[in-house]
């Protein structure tokens, strides 16, 4: 009995989540701010450049003249293992932030928050921050030990796509 008690609570600790895993960068990038803007609200094309990324759409789509809102489905997998998380995409014209909070899916929790700022016509700082908890919570445990490296993986690829794309 006092095996299975211990064992119980081994496994409580474990699986209890004291912070969730979060990232926060701020970074000079040689685009203009705009571009770089209309490059994360364009997720039709993450499936293009996105690790991971299967398949994204977007659902829904409102503009106006201060804010653009954009509800998305994207299909998130590795190798035999996907589902899909559709979230909603709110960009603030007026204060160059784009939030992204989860609608459906395996996310549980999600503050994802991007924030632009022109250094010049060519140049703009990007003050990124995401912090994320899956809905399965074996699952959450295990993408927390690879958070960092997949969360700088897909930083680069947007990077990498605005190289591409952006003249």
């Amino acid at each position: 009995m006092l095996a299975k008690i211990l064992l119980f609570y081994n496994l409580k600790e474990i699986l209890e989540f004291n912070d969730l895993p979060e990232k926060k960068i701020v970074k000079k990038l040689n685009f203009p701010k705009n571009e770089l803007i209309e490059l994360v609200l364009d997720i039709n094309n993450y499936n293009l450049f996105l690790p991971w990324c299967k398949k994204s759409t977007i659902i829904n789509l409102k503009e106006t003249a201060s804010k653009k809102t954009i509800i998305a489905d994207l299909e998130i997998g590795y190798k035999l293992i996907s589902d899909i998380y559709r979230s909603k995409v709110v960009f603030d014209k007026k204060q160059s932030e784009i939030i992204v909070t989860p609608l459906l899916g395996p996310i549980k929790k999600l503050s994802n928050v991007w924030r632009f700022k022109s250094l010049s016509s060519k140049s703009c700082e990007i003050n990124f921050f995401i912090e994320i908890e899956l809905s399965n919570i074996l699952l959450n445990k295990l993408f927390e030990s690879f958070f960092d490296i997949g969360f700088e993986k897909i930083f680069k690829s947007f990077e990498d796509r605005a190289k591409k794309i952006i003249i």
